[in-house]
């Protein structure tokens, strides 16, 4: 919400604009030739069925969200649960809270929610494979509870690193270079007059322990 006026003002002084990574909301489009990123309605709705295969379509889960007021506060927490109860009607989601994707924060919630819902807790969805998955896994440790599945936004170091131990089961492909690479290609189309389309995704994998070798070293 709060780009569309800049996005507004630059088309007014007939400057193009190409909007990337965060999805402006609806008012904000028409200024804009086009915008790319990674589809996170898309891939979290490919991680929860990751997600569900790996509780077996079954059980409660909690949802550490992103924070307010960007598209993915929205994204990372409405596909994976409108997926899930497309897919695993028997699954449940117990809560979902921001922790503004602070380590201490999270590792405070996560350690609320073990305590609440103890064993029927069979696995966390974060917005975030960094910070928030930090918390999200040393909670889990002091709770001596490895058996919560875990799943995040990816895919940076630290979260490839938890994949590659083990800690955390499965994250989406979302490298920083493509995202802006995308960007600077369709610029590039535009100025040699090619036509270019209203929306570019990034595409989607995703990344477990199987495969993470395949995707290092991580670019941030």
């Amino acid at each position: 919400t709060a780009v569309v006026p800049m996005l507004r003002k630059l088309n007014q002084a007939g400057i193009p604009v190409i909007a990337s990574n965060l999805i402006p909301v609806d008012q904000g489009m028409p200024y804009v030739l086009t915008w790319t990123g990674p589809d996170d309605w898309g891939q979290f709705r490919l991680l929860a069925r990751e997600f569900a295969a790996r509780i077996n379509n079954e059980g409660g889960y909690c949802i550490v969200r992103h924070m307010p007021g960007g598209s993915p506060f929205f994204s990372r927490t409405f596909a994976p649960v409108t997926e899930l109860k497309k897919i695993a009607p028997k699954m449940k989601c117990l809560d979902m809270q921001t922790t503004m994707l602070e380590a201490e924060k999270t590792t405070q919630v996560v350690a609320d929610w073990i305590t609440k819902y103890g064993k029927e807790l069979k696995g966390i969805v974060s917005a975030d494979d960094s910070g928030a998955q930090i918390g999200i896994n040393e909670a889990c440790q002091n709770a001596k509870r490895d058996d919560i599945v875990r799943v995040a936004a990816g895919n940076s170091k630290v979260g490839m690193d938890f994949v590659k131990a083990g800690t955390l089961h499965a994250i989406p492909y979302q490298p920083p270079e493509s995202d802006g690479a995308l960007a600077m290609q369709m610029a590039a189309d535009w100025f040699n007059g090619k036509k270019i389309p209203e929306m570019r995704y990034l595409p989607i994998r995703i990344i477990t322990k199987e495969n993470v070798d395949q995707y290092l070293p991580a670019q941030w």
